[in-house]
């Protein structure tokens, strides 16, 4: 199950992906950008999957799924652990903003996209003065995304949430599931069209559905969310799982030549997006460290950023995580489209295979729908031919 929503392209892959992987030698399987997951949920349980992102949501999510021993607490037991806590800020909360409060309630009430707006333009301007560690503690959300990515009393929600989960006396495990469900919440929630690019500006013509977010409650989709999370394989086999947050190649030069690992699944970015923008308040909430907000889409300082983004780096980088997977002895499985972001794609990676790997890798075209992240370059989605390598000696 995908926990939070996430516009990569690996559930599309993924079938496929798990049918090489099946016919690869025995031993321990590494998704060296993994995101939600869909692969590795795809080979597993029948070896054993370490899972590695730069992102730290990401990587929660693969430590939840693929890692913890515990599965999440029940809805009830979760209600009944945090509900006092919650409940208690959140009126600390709401009294300190009640006239805010009261005011965006009438303005959804009455439809006033108007106000609406305005508490938009206002909250992109106040968030922007915020320097890094600006902000009473649990008000992080309040402070940072009233009136833009969520409303007012749902940023109150966020933040009552947190410091629920923090401060209750939860295991790691239990904690680290709980924030999983609370990004899940913040997906279900936001204001935008399905990531964290920029939050949808509030106008008569998207009015019914900014209308339909501000009305959901984060501690009921919090609730909903942890009812559907649930650990992949048995607890056995997950205690022989790893979970990684390291830059990929960084990762590769770490792990030394062994048995252990016998095939890589590598997905690496194919355009000069940066991921790391659509992703940034489920970073901000993971890491809950009140960083500076910038622009319109009220990113964090200090967002991951790829190599493989960057026109002048992509080729270098594509060689040396061929170099780095071959050196480990490590069968790679290697996903690119043919129109991406490094030119002339097939010929180059191929003949890097050949150069690391001594032969030449088998080549199959898996054809899907790619969104083009809520369409601002032209359709919201396009035909992608991915190429899925297998380089193995």
């Amino acid at each position: 199950m995908q926990a939070v929503s996430y516009m990569g392209t690996k559930r599309h892959l993924a079938p496929a992906v798990g049918e090489l992987v099946a016919d690869s030698p025995p031993g321990t399987f590494l998704d060296l950008f993994s995101g939600m997951c869909s692969v590795g949920q795809s080979v597993a349980p029948s070896r054993h999957v370490w899972s590695n992102d730069l992102q730290h949501f990401a990587h929660l999510v693969a430590k939840c799924q693929f890692c913890n021993i515990l599965p999440p607490r029940s809805r009830c037991e979760a209600d009944t652990s945090l509900f006092h806590l919650y409940r208690s800020h959140l009126e600390e909360l709401e009294a300190e903003y009640r006239s805010g409060v009261e005011a965006e309630k009438a303005a959804i009430a009455a439809g006033d996209i108007g106000w609406i707006s305005k508490q938009f333009e206002d909250g992109i301007f106040r968030a922007n003065r915020l320097s890094h560690g600006d902000g009473a503690r649990y008000r992080l959300f309040t402070d940072r995304f009233a009136g833009t990515y969520f409303g007012l009393r749902q940023c109150i929600e966020i933040d009552a949430i947190r410091r629920a989960i923090d401060l209750c006396g939860l295991s790691d495990s239990d904690r680290e599931w709980c924030i999983v469900a609370l990004c899940g919440a913040l997906s279900r929630s936001a204001n935008t069209t399905g990531h964290f690019a920029q939050a949808l500006n509030p106008k008569a013509a998207n009015q019914k559905k900014v209308l339909h977010q501000r009305q959901r409650s984060l501690w009921g989709e919090f609730l909903a969310a942890i009812e559907r999370l649930e650990p992949i394989g048995s607890a056995q086999w997950r205690a022989h799982n790893r979970s990684f947050q390291l830059d990929a190649i960084s990762l590769l030069e770490r792990l030394p030549i062994s048995g252990e690992l016998s095939v890589v699944y590598a997905d690496p970015p194919y355009t000069e997006d940066q991921y790391s923008r659509y992703y940034h308040l489920y970073e901000t909430l993971v890491l809950y460290d009140y960083p500076a907000a910038r622009g319109r889409g009220l990113y964090r300082d200090g967002r991951a950023v790829s190599l493989f983004s960057h026109a002048s780096k992509a080729r270098s980088a594509m060689d040396k995580l061929i170099a780095c997977t071959a050196r480990i002895g490590a069968e790679l499985i290697l996903s690119y489209p043919a129109d991406g972001l490094l030119e002339n794609s097939k010929a180059q990676i191929s003949d890097m295979i050949v150069r690391h790997y001594g032969r030449a890798p088998d080549i199959f075209p898996v054809v899907h729908r790619h969104s083009t992240m809520g369409a601002s370059k032209g359709d919201a989605k396009r035909q992608v031919t991915e190429l899925l390598y297998r380089a193995r000696r």
